[in-house]
């Protein structure tokens, strides 16, 4: 009976979506009331007053692109921080999520409205997830609500992850989808490579690759069992479903190449190439964390006033939901799917206490691409969206008998139902008016006296300081280069050089939120990079070479209407004896191939930037005069090109102070030429005696396959969902026509 009635349901009338969907926007609304009553502020957490991702790092990310297109072009390099990296190719850039184009438009204020309704779509997701399991619409809207709010996910909002609220969206859509393809035998397939592309194109691949992981695993599990069966019809399914399944992987990666080919070759170039060890991507949930089930206080950052990283571990669901999903393990756990969905769900938890549990370590060893992440906790999303799930199943299976009653009685457990509804809301609401705050887009500091410092000195050379004083934001707008920057996806050679940039024993942080000191650089190797201003704290004694330019004060990072005004002491310094961003240099110090990583970096510290050049091989004439060191002059810099004027007295090499990346292409008096990667991280081209013109040129290696291959795949997509939805409404008016005709028959023959 209860398969009968379940068949009966999983198909939601227009009508009800649309109630559904314009409740679970007033849950939400509910949950960020700080911002309804505030709708032109700024979403950020309640705890470190007003600082977190979103304000350091995805402002300014989401500003890039609208920037570059005002002025007609792409954004494919971003030029301001740790050296230059690109933009595409960058996952949290976001460049090809659609929901994220009206950011380039509107600005980068409209990211916190967009969070919010990212968390409705989550809740819209796990409403059709829960109906399409065979839930009652009354108790798929726990599951909707407490998708929309559960904890984990308002946690990772409060902290600014804009691109992990994003891809948490998608988590609930596709295992919809998923439910819809093993229940029509692998025929609904396309709806899986839709929400999984969108998934990936949301900006975080870790969520995202653990969902793939945890479907192609269950999908495993389920091809077995069918291969194994004694029914002949069941076995017969599994070549079929085999087949679709492969074809949702074939599909997904063509929608997503446009970004999956950069991504993918970027991260061979990035810290994270040969995999972190288990002591760094193994940091998980501890077994202290069970605490927190019924308590998301202890040890969090209202109480401790710790970083971000205690919400990386916030094991709560909610007390009430926590609890219906109990429910579900004894009064539904004959359901179809909720075995599936509990053991789903024990993988993901096992996963997210990392080196902790045996099942991660297994999946490190054996599994790639499991390395290349760290906090195995962020499993917890996918927990969040089963525990949402298993929470209505579990209040619907409460009393089987009573949905089926008499009207009266069903209306006793409707207004139960409400009041469920009403303690979660309250319980997820209460929880989300803890950790949110907002603050008006004028608390964010803007025209300093560094700002206005900078502005009226224009250049290409690079400056040294710490988030503090002057943070990445106005950087962006000033137009100025950092040499350190919050910049999470970070190229190996940026970051070997900067190990060679500090002295051993330093404090440097590559990120910039520590304020650096003159005693934590390595100077020759400052002068090489270009730095010419470095922004101090005030109390900075002086240092040779270092010329003192300015003083003054400067507000916090983040004012709020109702804080004191904080005032930050600077000086400003000025380097002399800088070396200019280009230049042309002859010696070379080659480097042997068995020199790598840390190697390469004690060997930088060796050299004299100014003396000789460090080279993988030199590829210029042995015997040949070469130049001394003279300057070159930039002609013409922007995000995508360099142009370039050198003169060379003998051969040589042009040497480009910015990231070498295999995407950048040369050419000298118009002729193609090499480039080669100079002191770890830069580019040089060699160059014959005279008078030269250089031009650098970035194009994102396989841009083109990617974007022909991805075109195709969204165009072929939309022409079979057409398709598809065409028969079936041709099928539908069908259907009614033939109702309508038994009906007149049935009439006529009474009649009659």
């Amino acid at each position: 009976m209860l398969e009968s009635h379940s068949s009966a349901i999983t198909s939601p009338t227009r009508r009800e979506l649309a109630t559904v969907t314009c409740l679970l926007a007033l849950a939400v609304l509910f949950c960020f009331r700080e911002l309804v009553t505030n709708p032109t502020h700024l979403l950020v957490g309640a705890h470190r007053g007003g600082e977190n991702d979103l304000t350091a790092y995805f402002l300014r990310a989401l500003d890039l692109p609208g920037t570059a297109i005002a002025q007609g072009k792409f954004p494919s390099w971003n030029p301001h921080l740790s050296l230059g990296s690109p933009t595409w190719g960058n996952p949290q850039s976001l460049l090809f999520y659609p929901p994220n184009w009206l950011c380039w438009w509107l600005g980068s204020a409209a990211a916190s409205w967009l969070l919010v309704a990212h968390h409705w779509w989550t809740g819209v997701g796990a409403y059709l997830w829960a109906r399409q399991l065979g839930v009652r619409h009354v108790s798929a809207l726990i599951a909707g609500v407490i998708g929309a709010a559960t904890p984990y996910a308002i946690a990772h909002t409060a902290e600014g992850h804009y691109p992990q609220t994003c891809v948490m969206a998608w988590l609930p859509w596709t295992l919809w989808a998923f439910e819809r393809f093993l229940a029509s035998g692998g025929r609904r397939w396309l709806g899986v490579s839709v929400c999984l592309s969108l998934s990936f194109l949301g900006g975080h691949v870790q969520e995202s690759f653990y969902l793939s992981l945890l479907l192609s695993g269950t999908m495993t599990c389920c091809l077995v069992s069918r291969f194994f069966s004694r029914d002949a019809a069941v076995r017969a399914d599994w070549a079929r479903m085999t087949w679709y399944w492969s074809l949702v992987g074939v599909v997904t990666i063509g929608l997503v190449l446009v970004e999956l080919l950069p991504t993918f070759g970027n991260s061979q170039l990035s810290v994270r190439a040969s995999g972190l060890p288990l002591s760094l991507a193994g940091d998980g949930l501890k077994l202290g964390h069970w605490s927190r089930l019924w308590n998301p206080q202890v040890e969090s950052v209202e109480t401790s006033g710790t970083s971000f990283g205690s919400w990386e571990f916030c094991f709560h669901f909610g007390i009430v939901p926590a609890l219906l999903a109990v429910l579900a393990m004894w009064c539904g756990r004959q359901r179809p799917g909720t075995r599936r969905l509990l053991l789903m769900l024990a993988v993901t938890v096992l996963f997210a206490f990392g080196a902790r549990s045996p099942f991660f370590r297994f999946c490190h060893a054996w599994l790639p691409g499991i390395a290349s992440f760290r906090c195995p906790a962020r499993a917890l999303y996918l927990s969040s969206m089963i525990i949402a799930v298993l929470a209505a199943i579990g209040w619907d299976s409460l009393w089987p008998r009573l949905w089926d009653a008499r009207p009266a009685r069903r209306r006793l457990a409707h207004w139960a139902s409400l009041l469920v509804l009403g303690l979660i809301v309250w319980e997820l609401g209460t929880f989300s008016a803890r950790v949110f705050a907002t603050i008006p887009p004028t608390a964010l500091r803007r025209d300093s006296s560094i700002s206005k410092f900078f502005r009226e000195r224009p250049s290409v050379d690079r400056v040294l300081s710490g988030m503090g004083l002057y943070d990445d934001r106005e950087a962006h707008q000033d137009g100025v280069q950092k040499v350190l920057g919050y910049e999470p996806f970070m190229f190996l050679r940026c970051a070997l050089f900067l190990d060679a940039l500090t002295p051993d024993g330093s404090k440097l942080d590559p990120g910039g939120f520590l304020l650096p000191s003159f005693r934590d650089l390595h100077k020759p190797l400052v002068d090489l990079a270009g730095v010419r201003y470095a922004i101090m704290p005030a109390d900075q004694p002086p240092v040779a070479g270092w010329k003192r330019v300015a003083t003054g004060t400067v507000p916090a990072e983040i004012t709020q209407p109702n804080q004191l005004n904080q005032t930050l002491s600077f000086a400003i310094f000025e380097n002399q004896t800088v070396l200019p961003r280009a230049f042309v240099i002859g010696q070379v110090t080659e480097t042997s191939n068995s020199s790598q990583g840390t190697k390469l970096a004690r060997l930088l510290e060796q050299i004299n930037p100014r003396e000789t050049l460090l080279l993988p091989q030199d590829i210029l004439p042995r015997d040949s005069d070469r130049t001394p060191f003279a300057e070159a002059s930039i002609e013409s810099y922007s995000n995508n090109e360099v142009r370039v004027r050198a003169s060379s007295s003998g051969h040589g090499y042009l040497v480009l102070t910015d990231l070498f990346h295999p995407g950048w292409s040369a050419t000298v008096d118009g002729q193609p030429t090499t480039i080669l990667p100079a002191d770890i991280a830069f580019r040089a081209v060699p160059l014959a005696p005279g008078e030269h013109s250089i031009v650098f040129r970035f194009v994102v290696p396989g841009w083109k396959a990617g974007a022909i291959v991805s075109a195709l795949s969204w165009l072929a997509v939309s022409l079979i969902a057409l398709r598809s939805s065409t028969l079936i409404a041709g099928r539908s008016a069908k259907e009614s026509a033939q109702r309508t005709s038994n009906v007149c028959s049935t009439n006529a023959s009474t009649s009659t």
